[in-house]
């Protein structure tokens, strides 16, 4: 095709494009209503897990804090989502209302001649005046949402000028569009604006788009910010045009006729154009950029607008290859490319929404990380509350022991008295355990003493039997006189004669021999006896060190087993919590996952068409 068409010849192509456009929306929104019911369910299921593992923790718990975690990113996730499916239902919804017209879509930084570009495809003129604007009736403009931001376009500005606003430092604010029959022409806010809601407008809005023209001003194209925008919409499958505008300059000229100086408007030379074209592919490229799916274009509409319909100076102006390229665009790829964009922009959508599927499993397993931390914190803290528990629990066992040391003779009373101890050590070690498992678990489940079960005190626990040690002994009770002493009188002097016949030494002699004679010549004195018994010890430190092994051992068992019980019983509850919670996401990332798929089946189908 000649790069000499015309813009009125370009507009005549579209008209035949009226009819063939078929709604091409309505599969999309039955995708689109699947995957809300999906949402909805999976809301309002994950809403109910949490606050049902959020009953059971204290405020202070871990795992209540890593809930609220949780919690809050589940909400940051769920407004984005929001965000998503109110940008994709309006962008639905502003689809409808062209579904038989190509929608183009002119976008780029602000002052890069969008508007400019837009009145001129609409009226051959770049800002039109009202007496060039009289007599159409052919044209609709509409202004869609707007930003409000100070020193835009006001509301329906463009429906009530019949225009595009230009030459403003924020000219646009607001969607607006023309229609002509077959085509859409929509004009968007400027990217990198000082009112940074004009840039996200403008971005809600493209993905809708049949056809994006990117305008970049050939003063300084190719720029990092630039390169960037273009990039994230090749992501998304767009079709799209690189236009550098503003291809022109002023040139001194002369007024022969009058005589005087005048300035020119002339096309920059045609090799500075292709050098720039050039190097802002060579900067995709840079990029990772497949240039083959771009269409690089140096045109000036000002150009153009100012020599009419002058085929040669048209071409000149770069506008001509614009008109062949949206004319080839119509009538070879139009039908195609309007019944793809809203399936495409589904299957998009749908991958953002497993992108942020991983965003919802990173939480649940930061969450079961939790609760394994937890658990060994918790266990961790079960050894020194034991022994502090222990030592408490020995004071009173031994201060009890102390007061019944006093009745260690009365084995009966003691017995008793060991039975009433029995009923105070009990409720002592209940006491402490009860205080251990509230220092252990106070931070990691709520009202956990409700669920403890007294073990200790239902215990068939025997005591050992005090008793005490007793000897039979025979006493003197009293004593028959002796005939010894007096025969032991004569001896003794028997031996005291023997003993003087001897000498000294033989003194010494006779006294014993004396002595032995008399006993062995008198009768024996006789004693009475009775018989008593005699305590000589008891068991009571064996009692009490067996007792201090018996309650020193249950509150150290009845410590650990309670804990273990009852966290596990919460872990399990919530590990049981956490795995429902994965299961929830990936039931709904393998909805989403099918719904991807028969958009992408669609669009083959729609390919091969």
């Amino acid at each position: 095709m000649s790069n000499e068409m015309l813009r009125e010849d370009l507009l005549t192509s579209f008209e035949t494009l009226e009819m063939q456009f078929a709604s091409s929306l309505e599969q999309a929104k039955e995708l689109d209503k699947a995957f809300a019911a999906h949402y909805s369910q999976f809301h309002s299921n994950l809403a109910g897990l949490l606050a049902d593992a959020q009953e059971k923790l204290p405020e202070t718990s871990p795992l209540s804090q890593s809930l609220a975690g949780f919690i809050t990113g589940m909400k940051a996730i769920d407004s984005g989502w929001k965000a998503k499916l109110e940008n994709q239902n309006k962008g639905l919804s502003f689809r409808k209302n062209f579904e038989d017209s190509l929608l183009v879509y002119v976008y780029g930084k602000v002052k890069s001649g969008k508007s400019s570009l837009g009145n001129y495809m609409a009226w051959g003129h770049t800002n039109p005046t009202p007496a060039q604007q009289a007599g159409n009736t052919t044209l609709k403009y509409d202004s869609h949402v707007n930003t409000d931001a100070e020193n835009g376009d006001a509301h329906n500005e463009a429906a009530l000028q019949g225009k595009f606003r230009v030459d403003a430092t924020e000219a646009t604010s607001s969607i607006q569009s023309f229609r002509l029959p077959g085509l859409t022409w929509v004009d968007s806010p400027g990217l990198h604006s000082v009112r940074s809601q004009n840039g996200e407008l403008a971005k809600a809005h493209a993905d809708h788009a049949d056809l994006i023209l990117y305008t970049m001003k050939s003063d300084a194209p190719g720029r990092a910010s630039d390169l960037n925008e273009i990039r994230q919409l090749l992501g998304k499958e767009k079709e799209i045009m690189l236009l550098l505008t503003g291809s022109d300059k002023k040139q001194h000229g002369w007024d022969e006729v009058n005589e005087v100086p005048v300035d020119i408007d002339v096309m920059k030379p045609a090799q500075d154009r292709q050098m720039q074209q050039d190097f802002v592919k060579r900067e995709l490229e840079a990029e990772g950029v497949d240039t083959g799916r771009v269409q690089v274009l140096s045109l000036s509409a000002r150009y153009a607008e100012l020599h009419g319909n002058d085929p040669a100076a048209i071409a000149d102006s770069g506008m001509g290859q614009l008109f062949t390229r949206l004319k080839q665009i119509s009538q070879e790829e139009g039908v195609r490319m309007k019944r793809a964009v809203p399936m495409t922009n589904f299957k998009n959508f749908l991958s953002g929404c497993l992108v942020e599927m991983e965003k919802y499993q990173a939480l649940t397993a930061s969450l079961a990380t939790m609760i394994a931390t937890v658990d060994q914190d918790v266990k961790k803290q079960i050894t020194p509350a034991v022994r502090l528990a222990q030592s408490e629990l020995r004071q009173t066992i031994q201060a009890s022991f102390n007061e019944l040391a006093a009745s260690r003779n009365d084995e009966a009373g003691l017995n008793s008295a060991l039975l009433a101890a029995q009923k105070r050590w009990d409720s002592r070690m209940a006491t402490l355990t009860g205080d251990a498992l509230e220092a252990i678990l106070n931070k990691a489940m709520k009202a956990f003493k409700s669920a403890v079960v007294t073990t200790w005190t239902s215990s068939s626990l025997t005591l050992p039997a005090f008793s005490v040690e007793k000897v039979t002994e025979q006493i003197p009770e009293g004593y028959t006189k002796s005939t010894r002493s007096r025969n032991g009188g004569l001896g003794a002097l028997i031996g005291g004669g023997i003993g003087m016949l001897l000498g000294p030494a033989g003194a010494a002699i006779g006294a014993t021999l004396g002595a032995g004679l008399g006993s062995m010549t008198g009768d024996s004195a006789q004693q009475t006896t009775r018989t008593i018994e005699m305590v000589v010890g008891d068991n009571l430190s064996e009692v009490r060190n067996r007792i201090l092994s018996l309650y020193l051992d249950g509150i150290e068992n009845e410590i650990t087993t309670q804990v273990g019980t009852l966290l596990s019983t919460l872990l399990n509850e919530m590990e049981e919590d956490c795995s429902r919670l994965n299961y929830e996401v990936e039931q709904f990332k393998r909805a989403i996952g099918r719904l991807k798929q028969q958009a992408e089946q669609q669009l083959t189908s729609e390919g091969n068409a």
